[in-house]
Formats: C-alpha cells, sequence, structure tokens
C-alpha cells in the first residue's frame, strides 16, 4: 500500500507546501486540496484516481476538486469519479459549479455522491471506516483497509473515538496544527497538537504516526514538531512534506 503526500500545509499554504491532500494507491485521494491537480498531473496518475473522499467543506480541503474536474472535462475524460463526504457536499459543489459557469452537462464523466452521517459512531462500508470528529463544521475521519491499513484524523481537537478507528494500523495520519506548547490555543480552534497525536497513536497501537496539517505559518518549527511527537509515541514518527511517499 502506497501513500504519496500531495499538500500538507493546514490552512494557509507556502511556497513549499500545498493544502491537504493525500494519495493512496495511485486511485484515491483523501481531500483535494489547492494544487492537487498539478500535482497528480507531475507523478502521471491523473486518469488513474478513481474515488475522492472529502474530510470537510473548509476550502484548505476541497478546494481543488473544481480544478479536477475542469481538467478531466478539458481532456475529454470519461471516466466515472464517484466522490464520499459529509452532508451537503454535492449541492455544494454544484452550487459553486454554478456560480464559477461550469458547464456540467459539457462533462464526458459522471460524478456519483455519496453522502456519510456516521454522527457518534463508527461507520463501515467495505474496506471504509469513517466517523465524525471534533471541528466546527460537520468534519469527517476516514480509515482505509486494503492489506494494509491507513487512518486520517482530518481537522480535529483530541478524540478518544479515534483510538476506536484507528485501533492497529498500520499508518495514523493526524491533525498537528500547532505546537504542544500552543495546545490550549489548539483545542481552542477545534485542532490537535503533535502530544495529542502521539497519546492517540499509542493509545491506538498504531505502527507509524505522521504528523500533517502544520500551519502555513510554523514551517519553520516543523522538526520539533517531530520530536514533540517521539516524546509521547514509541512507534515511527513521519513528518509530511509535499510529494514524500511511504511504502506499507
Amino acid at each position: 500500500m502506497r501513500i504519496q503526500f500531495l499538500g500538507t500545509a493546514g490552512s494557509s499554504v507556502t511556497a513549499s507546501r500545498g493544502n491537504a491532500s493525500i494519495l493512496i494507491d495511485d486511485d484515491l485521494l483523501i481531500d483535494v486540496g489547492e494544487g492537487t491537480t498539478q500535482k497528480l498531473l507531475q507523478l502521471k496518475t491523473f486518469k488513474t484516481i478513481r474515488t475522492i473522499f472529502i474530510s470537510h467543506l473548509h476550502v484548505d480541503h476541497f478546494l481543488g476538486i473544481f480544478t479536477f474536474f475542469w481538467k478531466k472535462w478539458l481532456t475529454n475524460d470519461r471516466k466515472p469519479i464517484t466522490v464520499y463526504g459529509p452532508p451537503k457536499t454535492q449541492a455544494t459543489i454544484e452550487t459553486i459549479f454554478e456560480l464559477t459557469s461550469t458547464p456540467i452537462d459539457a462533462f464526458k464523466f459522471e460524478i456519483h455522491y455519496n453522502a456519510l452521517d456516521p454522527k457518534d459512531t463508527i461507520l463501515k462500508l467495505e474496506n471504509i471506516s469513517t466517523t465524525r470528529v471534533n471541528h466546527p463544521i460537520y468534519t469527517l475521519a476516514y480509515r482505509i483497509d486494503r492489506d494494509k491499513s491507513i487512518c486520517y484524523s482530518s481537522d480535529t481537537a483530541p478524540l478518544d473515538r479515534m483510538i476506536t478507528l484507528a485501533g492497529g494500523c498500520d499508518v495514523l495520519i493526524h491533525d498537528c496544527s500547532l505546537p504542544s506548547s500552543m495546545a490550549e490555543l489548539a483545542h481552542q480552534y477545534y485542532h490537535s497538537t503533535p502530544q495529542d497525536a502521539a497519546e492517540i497513536a499509542k493509545k491506538a497501537g498504531v505502527k507509524k504516526l505522521v504528523v500533517f496539517h502544520i500551519l502555513g505559518e510554523m514551517s519553520d518549527k516543523m522538526e520539533q514538531y517531530k520530536l514533540d511527537a517521539e516524546n509521547y509515541f514509541d512507534g515511527e514518527v513521519i513528518l509530511a512534506q509535499d510529494m514524500k511517499e511511504i511504502e506499507i
């Protein structure tokens, strides 16, 4: 199972890091931040995407889907795309299509939408599990089980249900927006720190923890994020960087 980080920055982009997007095995995207399509083209995996999972409808997690669909349209791609996301995902995307005069009737491909509403439980769909996490708007965490298992928290304050969702997985990719020294502020804005992520990883018994979604303004402190997580988690800690690849 292969993980390729396309965008790893939290909230604002930087010169070297785009907004959140993760490619799994060349066919699945988790979140589609700004700049995702360009990176897929660089990797020559644009045409192999079949499924998109959107965690929530903040701009830094889904705005790149419009560039993705425009590219499919302009290259006459006919392969269908299935989009999973929280309630109102389809309505939001279609409203933005309308506002941007996107001629969706000219698309040669179909878009299949699936709204997920697990509330405060864990919903299982074949090899996908999802749950709602602690963020101001409806936000989903995802777990993908193929030959290996990957769990993605998306944006959230620390949440015990993430321990259950991530239990025994090979890789946990967790929100670490602010450093551990700023935990109070992170939690106030419904985000997590490296210490939060590490404690969840330890309790869940995961093998690897990926420190993800570091705010763009904190780019000069990124190595400290990794060290903070290593203080609380004995497994491997990986600092997410754009275009970094992990094989599990």
